[in-house]
């Protein structure tokens, strides 16, 4: 099975409920297909880049699963047959994301005096 990232743009003007309603709906549809949810993130209403099926605002959803092709193939399906679904995109990860540990960066030592073709950063040439 792959790893399978997939956003898509809910009618802006649905009540809580109808897109609760869209977003359970379209989990269904990979539970059923034998695929596993990794992550499911409800970002919310935003506004669209641009004008979408005369939207100009959009509730996204965010899924990320892991699925045959089989069950990304019903799942955009599904997108296409639901009117309430403005937009989507879905794409194949090609390696699971790591994330990495990030380091604070080290502090710079503190130099006193840096010599410079003869010259020190706390006075002029030397004689």
């Amino acid at each position: 099975m792959q790893i399978y990232e997939s956003i898509f743009i809910i009618n802006p003007n649905l009540t809580d409920e109808e897109t609760a309603g869209v977003n359970k709906k379209m989990q269904d549809v990979v539970a059923k297909q034998g695929g596993e949810m990794i992550k499911v993130e409800d970002w919310g209403k935003k506004r669209l880049t641009y004008e979408i099926k005369k939207q100009k605002r959009g509730h996204y959803v965010f899924f990320q699963f892991k699925a045959a092709p089989a069950a990304v193939k019903e799942l955009e399906r599904t997108y296409k047959l639901t009117d309430s679904v403005i937009k989507f995109m879905t794409i194949r990860l090609e390696k699971e994301l790591r994330v990495r540990e990030v380091k604070p960066p080290k502090p710079p030592k503190p130099d006193a005096k840096k010599e410079t073709h003869g010259r020190t950063a706390a006075g002029p040439p030397a004689a």
